[in-house]
């Protein structure tokens, strides 16, 4: 895994986003002041690729930065194998809000939620336990992969490695073979069930033969008791339906429909006489009647013309009554006319009255306004002046105050940079105390390891350091107890990083004292020149003048200049106030009678629009009114001359509608008699002999069917529309031929009979000689079907069977190889001998590349054994891990890890980057030097090397370089720039920076 890009923010101390691209980049160093952030960037990593802590935590909300929106961001971008991906993690203080992606930047893949860490695991090759031990080594943890367990380490170089791959082939190699059990089962099962189909086949084909032979012999048996059959089914058939007609018949015969019909003609001539009578008496009615219509024509009742009398009776006097009110209408209008016109004169003669005030009140109000807008900008011009002058004053008022302040800030200067020197004299007595300190402390261990060298020793043994027997006076060294050096050390190093802490702050205070006095300096000198020019602008505008004297003084002549000009306004005030009063009184004259017009011509549009509207609606009345009846004239006798003369119209015209009526009281009882005649024939005439009629028909019907069955004459059909003395004669005719067709329909019943019962006997006959074996002919017929249907399916299935038995011989033939080099192959990677023996070749081998870079380290001292036991050159023994000093740990730690990645990356593993926390700074120079070395040599190789530290050495080794800044709004990061890469490199001491 090697990063690329990686963004984050709302990370601990960083509220805002940041970003780092480390393409082109190889051997990185992280400064920055204690507490900056430069540790959260491992952490901005980790959480990335598995969404937690670097530190034991059962949450990752820690790592949510104070303030901001209260959400963390994370987006990293990396390459595993030529493929880049991105994972983006966002963590919010809400339930709501989080956010887990992977996604392959080529598009072919995306995966969401929980499922992300996993994912990422398995792309690494390492879970977030063996990264932090062998590829990011937080602050504090560089010796967990040396003090881990054997099993622990095992399990850590089986990933980085690429040893994974074998539990990777072990599971494929299970899977296919799995994957092919139930296949090869199933061929096994299969072939199997099969048997032995040749066999099969050949019982199938002689059982079918035997049953056809026997199939033959029932089917001819079967056609011609079929025949037989068909001949007795048709017999027995054909009876049945000529018994049906002969019951039916029987049913229909039993009617007296003829002698009905005679009775019923007999009744139907009565009522004919009676309807005779009635026309004879509704003639003379019905002449008179369309006489008088036709006098009336339309004036008859329902006639157009009807209603058209009695609507004049009642328009003629609504007529009269608008033609009375139209007059009043026009004569009060008139008088209204004669008002306005009034009016009208009077506020002409108050609006030129207006006119006149008009140009006077114009002119008094022009002068006035002038005059105040002069006294206005005199009064704003002195406004100011007074302004301006405050400001002179005010910037004397400063320029003084910082005059008097600067030489305190000279005196701070001197005391910061008395400090200072204190500060720096009192680090370079530590340092020499920590150089003393150390160097006995180097002294005692060399003492210390060749006591446990000598240590069992008796006289004559051999030496392990040069191999000389030891001789009889030798007595064990005695091993010096390290714990007061260590602390001495330990003491002299806190001291000393106390003292280049109140260096870097002597310095700091030295600097900010310079700043603030220089600043003084330069805002003395800027003060006086804005003073001196404000003085010169505002003696431009009211001459020279001195700051000694009071404002009032020195702008005297503008206050008498306004006071005068304040002193002219009320008298121009007061004639304007005069004019106005006099326009207004006009203004209002003219108003209040134009109103009044206003009121009078609405009144005169209303009065118009009302007349206008009533002679419209005499118009509307008289064209309703009938033309007859209608005044030729519109006046009011004209009008009661109509109404009279329609009145006597009426009333002959309501006398001749009284006879009309009278006429057809009389036409109306005669109709109703004829009504009831009718009425009379229809229920005892036609409806009874329509019953008898039909009654004939259903006999006629039923003679009719037998008639043609058995080619008889059949009785002629009825015309319905005849009268019922043709039908009574019919219908007697109809029931003798129903009896001479019933005595023919008997013989041919028994004829019938006579055939079904022959058929039967001739089918018994057949039946009995045919091999039915004792089952009915049908049944033995679908059995012999069956049987051969059976024989035959099971021929074809045996020759199918033994294709297909073929076939599966053939590929278990095949398969059975692939399955033995499967499960050969399983058994011999689920033995834990052979991994474990792949494993320890690969670790010998590892530790054989760390031996060399801890030798380099370590300038020849320290290797590693095949244990991860460490062999110290100068006692010729191992020694366990937990016996080495802080800075041997860091060395032997920092070899480990550079060997892995060079190893993993060479056997096909995942780990293209490094990113070390701290821990520089317990080597002395030389091991530095050669640990820089080291890191330089994997950089070299195209790796990613990232480098925490607060070492100078450190910094000035790298070739790129993340400056860490932190400000009371949270930290921010950036790459160092060349020019600042070239002054580090010169530097001696650089600020938050440890040499």
């Amino acid at each position: 895994m090697k990063p690329l890009q990686l963004w984050f923010s709302g990370l601990r101390s960083y509220v805002s986003e940041q970003h780092l691209d480390f393409r082109g980049h190889h051997l990185v160093g992280v400064t920055g002041d204690t507490g900056a952030g430069k540790s959260s960037i491992l952490m901005a990593i980790n959480f990335a690729l598995y969404g937690t802590t670097t530190w034991e935590s059962t949450s990752s909300k820690p790592l949510i930065a104070d303030g901001g929106a209260g959400i963390l961001k994370v987006t990293l971008e990396f390459e595993i194998r030529g493929r880049q991906w991105r994972v983006t993690r966002k963590l919010s203080r809400k339930p709501t809000g989080n956010e887990h992606k992977l996604e392959a930047l080529d598009g072919a893949e995306t995966v969401h939620g929980r499922a992300v860490t996993p994912r990422v695991a398995q792309l690494i090759g390492m879970d977030n336990k063996t990264f932090l031990r062998s590829v990011l080594l937080p602050q504090g943890k560089f010796e967990q992969l040396l003090h881990a367990s054997n099993s622990e380490r095992a399990g850590i170089l089986k990933g980085l490695l690429g040893l994974d791959i074998l539990d990777t082939v072990a599971d494929t190699a299970r899977r296919h073979r799995d994957a092919l059990m139930p296949a090869y089962l199933d061929l096994r099962a299969r072939k199997e069930a099969l048997g032995d189909p040749r066999a099969a086949a050949a019982a199938a084909a002689s059982q079918a033969e035997a049953i056809g032979t026997q199939l033959d012999e029932l089917t001819r048996a079967q056609e011609a008791v079929a025949a037989l059959s068909l001949r007795e089914t048709t017999a027995a058939r054909e009876h049945a339906d000529l018994a049906k007609l002969q019951t039916a018949l029987a049913a229909a015969g039993r009617t007296d429909a003829a002698q009905r019909l005679r009775e019923l003609a007999q009744l139907d001539a009565d009522i004919t006489n009676r309807e005779q009578d009635l026309d004879t008496q509704a003639e003379p009615l019905q002449g008179r009647r369309d006489e008088l219509v036709t006098e009336l024509g339309e004036l008859r009742p329902g006639g157009s013309k009807a209603g058209q009398l009695t609507s004049a009776i009642g328009q003629l006097p609504q007529l009269r009554e608008r033609l009375n009110n139209q007059a009043q209408r026009r004569e009060r209008h008139e008088t209204d006319v004669e008002t306005v016109r009034a009016l009208q004169a009077e506020v002409a003669a108050a609006t030129a009255e207006e006119t006149r005030h008009t140009p006077l009140l114009a002119n008094a109000e022009s002068v006035l306004t002038n005059h105040n807008r002069t006294v206005g900008d005199l009064t704003k011009s002195l406004e100011g002046l007074q302004t301006a002058l405050s400001a002179v004053r005010d910037i004397a008022d400063h320029a003084q105050q910082l005059s008097k302040a600067k030489p305190d800030l000279d005196g701070a200067v001197s005391a910061a940079a008395a400090t200072m020197a204190k500060a720096r004299d009192a680090k370079a007595t530590l340092e020499r105390e920590l150089a003393a300190a150390e160097a006995e402390l180097q002294w005692q261990q060399r003492a210390n390891a060749a006591a446990h060298a000598g240590e069992g020793l008796e006289p004559g043994a051999a030496c392990p350091v040069c191999q000389h027997p030891v001789p009889d006076e030798y007595a064990p060294p005695h091993a010096p107890d390290l714990t007061a050096a260590q602390g001495t050390v330990a003491s002299a190093r806190e001291k000393l990083s106390e003292a280049n802490q109140k260096v870097t702050d002597a310095v700091a205070a030295h600097r900010e004292a310079q700043t603030l006095a220089l600043q003084a300096d330069d805002n003395l000198t800027s003060q006086n020149t804005r003073l001196q020019t404000a003085i010169d602008e505002l003696a431009t505008k009211i001459g020279a003048f001195s700051l000694d004297a009071d404002d009032k003084a020195i702008l005297a002549p503008q206050h008498d200049a306004v006071h005068k000009m304040s002193a002219e306004t009320p008298a121009l005030t007061e004639a304007v106030e005069k004019l106005r009063a006099s326009k207004a009184e006009v203004t209002a004259r003219a108003k209040t009678i134009g109103k009044q017009i206003d009121k009078q011509v609405a009144a005169l549009r209303r009065d118009q629009h009302e007349l206008e509207k009533l002679e419209a609606a005499i118009d509307e009345l008289v064209a309703q009114i009938p033309d007859q009846h209608r005044p030729q004239q519109l006046t009011i006798d004209a009008v009661d001359a109509r109404h009279r003369a329609a009145v006597l119209e009426q009333k002959d015209l309501a006398e001749r509608w009284r006879v009309l009526a009278d006429l057809d009281r009389g036409l109306g009882q005669i109709a109703t008699q004829r009504r009831s005649l009718a009425a009379r024939r229809t229920e005892q005439v036609t409806r009874p002999a329509a019953i008898a009629t039909q009654a004939a028909l259903t006999l006629r019907t039923a003679q009719s069917a037998i008639a043609a069955k058995l080619a008889l004459p059949e009785t002629p059909d009825i015309d319905l529309a005849a009268d019922i003395n043709t039908h009574a004669r019919w219908a007697a005719q109809v029931a003798e031929d129903a009896q001479n067709t019933t005595s023919a329909a008997g013989q041919q019943l028994l004829q019938f009979e006579h055939t079904r019962r022959g058929c039967a006997q001739e089918s018994a006959a057949i039946i009995a000689k045919a091999p039915t074996n004792g089952k009915p002919l049908d049944e033995a017929v679908s059995d012999a079907i069956g049987g051969k249907a059976v024989a035959d399916s099971a021929h074809r299935d045996a020759n199918a069977k033994t294709v297909e038995h073929d076939a599966l011989a053939d590929r278990l033939k095949t398969v059975q190889p692939h399955m033995d080099g499967l499960s050969a192959l399983v058994k011999l990677l689920s033995d834990g001998q052979f991994v474990a023996g792949v494993v320890n070749e690969r670790q010998q081998t590892l530790l054989g590349t760390a031996t060399g870079l801890l030798r380099d380290m370590s300038v020849g001292q320290f290797a590693f054994g095949p244990d991860f036991q460490i062999w110290d050159e100068h006692t010729c023994r191992l020694r366990d891990v937990k016996t080495l000093s802080g800075g041997e740990t860091f060395q032997a730690s920092l070899a480990l890890a550079l060997a892995l990645v060079e190893h993993a990356s060479s056997s096909g593993g995942r780990a293209e980057a490094l990113f070390l926390d701290e821990g520089f700074g317990t080597l002395d120079q030389t091991s530095l030097a050669e640990a820089l070395d080291a890191l330089s040599t994997q950089a070299s190789t195209g790796r990613l090397v990232v480098v925490i530290s607060h070492m100078l050495a450190v910094a000035q080794h790298v070739t790129s370089l993340i400056r860490v800044n932190k400000t009371p709004t949270g930290s921010s990061l950036r790459w160092a720039t060349d020019a600042e890469l070239n002054l580090l490199a010169d530097a001696v001491d650089a600020e938050g920076l440890h040499t």
